[in-house]
């Protein structure tokens, strides 16, 4: 199956109209090799025919124009006027024909190989580019979101030790500490829960000069423990 041929029209009008240019190229050329004498190195000018056929992608298609020509080559001979008087001076000429038509055929498509190489290799290095760019912004985006639940749980902790420090000194909790608890609680979920349910990731800058997220600038402070001014006066 012809791995140029695809379901695009376009393509395919391309493709067959490299193949019909190619095949008018060589019956012109042919036709030359057969109106002049054998002497004249004619065959050359199938390495035209070569050139034309590398806008077809298929190397095969390229190999068998190059077989093709070379049969071409020797129909000219047989069918040129031989009035040459050294038919050494013919056979030399045909054979640096066909080695034209060979070493033309084998360079331009080691190149365009090579040129395809380089080719894939830069989509490579493009891929494996943005692919690490990706990784590193998900990894600004985990050090950002750690750092804000980090704040969040900070904050909590902190009320918490207050109310650690009032169990200490009174060995209870009054009914404003324990509503101070509740709402410790209820506003880390909140805040956790804002966190977990974002839909755009917008940054801001914390303390320490460290990246967070920005979650809801509409949440309140945390509540602070009444009793946490005097015990931690007490305290020191």
């Amino acid at each position: 199956m012809n791995t140029d041929l695809n379901s695009n029209p376009a393509g395919n009008a391309a493709i067959y109209g490299t193949y019909m240019v190619c095949g008018l190229c060589a019956i012109f050329i042919l036709y030359i090799d057969l109106r002049v004498p054998l002497g004249v190195a004619t065959g050359v000018l199938y390495i035209v025919v070569i050139l034309i056929s590398l806008k077809s992608s298929n190397n095969r298609f390229t190999i068998a124009i190059a077989f093709i020509c070379t049969l071409l080559v020797w129909i000219g001979y047989l069918g040129s006027p031989q009035n040459v008087i050294s038919m050494e001076v013919v056979y030399i000429n045909r054979f640096l024909s066909v080695l034209a038509i060979w070493v033309t055929t084998i360079l331009t498509l080691r190149q365009r190989d090579s040129l395809h190489q380089l080719h894939q290799e830069r989509l490579k290095h493009l891929q494996s580019k943005k692919t690490a760019e990706i990784q590193e912004e998900k990894l600004k985006v985990l050090k950002a979101t750690m750092y804000t639940v980090q704040d969040i749980i900070g904050n909590s902790l902190n009320n918490l030790l207050a109310l650690k420090l009032e169990i200490e000194h009174r060995r209870t909790l009054s009914a404003d500490s324990l509503h101070t608890l509740d709402t410790i609680i209820h506003e880390t979920s909140q805040r956790i829960n804002k966190l977990t349910n974002l839909e755009e990731v917008r940054e801001k800058r914390m303390a320490g000069n460290l990246m967070g997220i920005e979650y809801d600038a509409s949440v309140p402070d945390m509540a602070v423990c009444p009793t946490h001014d005097k015990l931690a006066k007490k305290s020191a």
